[in-house]
């Protein structure tokens, strides 16, 4: 759960909402970002961070960066 609260910040931080669309086989979830309603292009985060860190840290990277690009 620590890592959805990861998730959880990064798109409360930028002001926007997340909205979950699905598992992909139970290894990774799609995630769409939406602010001012505009609709990301999904990032795709695993559906179990601890089984791979660091698939979850590249994961939060292209987040924040998806992010980022909203906000300019």
């Amino acid at each position: 759960m620590r890592q959805l609260a990861e998730v959880a910040t990064i798109v409360a931080a930028a002001g926007a909402t997340a909205d979950w669309l699905y598992h992909l086989k139970g290894e990774m979830c799609a995630l769409r970002v939406i602010k001012e309603g505009v609709i990301s292009v999904p990032v795709m985060i695993p559906a179990d961070p601890d089984r791979d860190p660091e698939l979850f840290r590249e994961a939060l990277k292209r987040l924040e960066a998806v992010v980022e690009r909203m906000s300019q």
